[in-house]
């Protein structure tokens, strides 16, 4: 049996609500958010902050303050050539430039990078810290990754070894002289 219909009006005072505009989503890597929709025009005249990766969608985050990235920011007399170094030797193809602001920004790993900028104007040259820490990335064989940048050219101060904390390491430098060590975990 079929209810009848009923006869009753709605009351002036609701309103219908719009269905929603349906946006076509670009597709997105893995853990990638969708990019945001273009700021307003006034944005355009502020400064350019560097490209960072997006915040991952879900998913516990290793630490109390909720940090999802680790990013390291180092200075550079010769921009081009890290740039060489990093993205052309070392292989790491995800990364962004911003010309205007002199800063690359180079995608490590999964909630990893490295940031490269010119000095900034500061205090002498004393009150500054001691030097900039050594990078460390861990790969899955360091004797293969050591053999192809050998034939790409680059010199290691040390060649793959066991170290005692379970890593076998190898040792060079980028063209500034910042240690980078690549090493494996051998207890995996």
């Amino acid at each position: 049996m079929v209810a009848p219909k009923s006869n009753r009006k709605r009351p002036a005072t609701t309103s219908r609500k719009r269905p929603a505009r349906r946006v076509a989503k670009r597709p997105t890597a893995r853990g990638e958010r969708p990019a945001a929709k273009p700021a307003a025009r006034s944005a355009a005249r502020r400064p350019a902050k560097p490209a960072l990766p997006p915040a991952p969608a879900a998913g516990p985050v290793p630490s109390a303050i909720g940090a999802y990235l680790h990013h390291a920011d180092y200075t550079t007399h010769d921009l081009e050539a890290i740039k060489r170094f990093y993205t052309g030797v070392l292989g790491f193809s995800r990364f962004t430039e911003d010309p205007r602001a002199g800063y690359l920004s180079i995608r490590t790993g999964t909630s990893s990078s490295l940031g490269f900028m010119a000095p900034a104007p500061g205090p002498p040259e004393q009150w500054r810290p001691p030097g900039e820490p050594g990078l460390y990335f861990l790969v899955n064989d360091v004797d293969r990754v050591y053999r192809e940048l050998l034939a790409k050219g680059v010199e290691f101060e040390q060649p793959p070894s066991d170290r005692p904390w379970g890593h076998r390491m190898a040792i060079c430098r980028d063209p500034e002289g910042r240690m980078v060590c690549l090493a494996q975990d051998k207890s995996r």
